[in-house]
């Protein structure tokens, strides 16, 4: 019985398994390498990006090694990219054109000169120059971005499009002194949002300083209307960093509510460099938007909702045949050793033959 129980539980976690995930575990391997080549006025020699002090006006030469780990030829595009901040409040080095803050005086990207693109030759290792011309006007704080280098690949249908295959980066960063910077953050913007057909109100955090913010602890609470008593919405997300001169789009989920057209307060409480800031934004769902979004995660929910019904209906009907099955087999391992109790059971009849006894008359008895 544990067997056929056995074999049950492992053909209903095939199923539910196949069914509800569906997870790669390869991963390609790296086709080329990069490495920085540090300069004389690298800021830390022991960092493996660069971290260089200039002086303004200058201009940088900045050196990168790429190797071609293969046996064929590996195009690789160049970009230089200026830091930005991820919606996950992830500092992003890879986005090429990203739309750059307002509060960004001095873009990495428009500072460098590179070749847009170098070939290697199978197993072939190249040093690569980055130009960098650092701004007239002296600046506090740091200039943050990286050189993103991308292998390209034709694709079998046109020689002339390319796909994105690997890419790498180093990061670059300038800077002139160490004064220091005050810590500033503003919420310049709350409203409605949806985040994978999900309500959430996005509240756009902007760090205006040329400075890393790190470790930062966000607590969020959004109010109807100016109440300050109890929360419709809230959350708390830690571990957040923040780019130089960079904003980003905070989430907070409404848990599947609907959104109600109205009047809201956003407050927030964020804890970075030993200090609590408190920021507020008052914002409005109006009908329209409210009465939009809300149909959209409607309309997203159904083909949710359905899928997961006939993933349960299949899972069922699958538990039902095996048990069933599992209970017949059970019943009929019974049954036969029932029958082989009942043979060992009866024991064989010894037949002896039937004697009478007689007796011999002789002569002269009577």
């Amino acid at each position: 019985m544990k067997r056929y129980l056995g074999i049950f539980l492992v053909m209903i976690g095939f199923i539910s398994g196949n069914s509800l995930t569906n997870i790669p575990t390869f991963a390609k391997e790296t086709s080329f390498s990069v490495k920085a080549k540090i300069p004389a006025k690298q800021w830390d020699q022991k960092k493996t990006y660069f971290d260089v002090r200039v002086t303004p006006g200058e201009v940088e030469k900045l050196e990168v090694e790429l190797r071609n780990n293969t046996d064929d030829e590996v195009k690789v595009a160049i970009q230089a990219n200026s830091a930005v901040t991820a919606d996950g409040g992830v500092i992003d080095y890879e986005t090429t054109d990203s739309e750059l803050d307002e509060t960004m005086t001095y873009p990495f990207s428009e500072m460098v000169e590179v070749d847009s693109e170098v070939t290697l030759a199978p197993k072939e290792t190249k040093t690569i120059a980055a130009k960098v011309t650092v701004p007239e006007e002296s600046f506090d704080g740091i200039i943050l971005g990286s050189l993103h280098f991308t292998e390209m690949k034709e694709t079998k249908a046109s020689k002339t499009k390319k796909e994105t295959i690997l890419s790498q980066v180093v990061g670059v960063q300038l800077s002139e002194n160490d004064h220091e910077v005050t810590t500033k953050l503003d919420l310049i913007q709350a409203k409605a949002g949806q985040i994978d057909n999900r309500n959430v109100v996005l509240a756009a955090i902007q760090n205006p300083t040329p400075k890393i913010l790190s470790n930062m602890v966000v607590t969020a609470d959004v109010f109807k209307g100016n109440s300050k008593k109890k929360p419709i919405y809230h959350n708390k997300k830690e571990n957040l960093n923040m780019a130089p001169n960079s904003t980003f789009d905070y989430s907070i989920s409404t848990e599947d509510q609907a959104f109600k057209a109205g009047k809201y307060t956003m407050k927030m409480t964020v804890e970075v460099d030993g200090e609590k800031l408190d920021l507020e934004q008052k914002f409005e769902i109006k009908k329209e938007e409210a009465e939009k979004f809300n149909a959209k995660m409607i309309q997203a929910e159904k083909p949710t909702h359905l899928m997961a019904f006939i993933i349960s209906g299949v899972l069922l009907v699958a538990g039902i045949i095996i048990a069933s099955v599992v209970f017949w087999l059970a019943r009929q391992k019974q049954q036969q050793k029932r029958k082989q109790t009942r043979k060992k059971g009866k024991r064989p009849i010894k037949r002896t033959k039937k004697t009478t006894n007689t007796k011999v008359r002789r002569k002269g008895q009577k």
